[in-house]
């Protein structure tokens, strides 16, 4: 993905409705919607389902439903972009940190990782 002649709205308008389908379907406990954005071609290989259903059983209760909040930073590799955001939780008054790796294939931007830090 090649970000340097994108704003940071641009890029926002690109991979934000990727983030928030990945993080409904976190909220939805639909493993199959979780994955249906990410880079790899085979994302059950490197994260099988049954890696899904243990982080939800350790934090699902804990935490509750995610939800993206303000945005906290775009950093722009060559071929990718990272962007940072807060994230709202559901059973916490302090909001976590959302992290996002997105990344083109085939032209199409995917996720390339994802993860959050309460």
């Amino acid at each position: 993905m090649d970000s340097r002649d994108l704003s940071d709205n641009e890029i926002l308008d690109i991979v934000k409705p990727l983030a928030e389908h990945t993080e409904n379907a976190w909220n939805e406990k639909n493993y199959n919607e979780f994955i249906r954005y990410f880079y790899e071609e085979s994302p059950s290989d490197t994260f099988p389902e049954e890696d899904f259903k243990r982080q939800i059983e350790e934090n699902y209760d804990i935490y509750g439903k995610h939800t993206i909040a303000d945005l906290v930073a775009i950093h722009r590799n060559p071929d990718h972009v990272i962007v940072l955001w807060k994230v709202e939780l559901e059973k916490r008054k302090e909001p976590g940190l959302l992290i996002y790796g997105f990344k083109e294939r085939a032209g199409q931007v995917l996720i390339e990782g994802c993860a959050y830090h309460a």
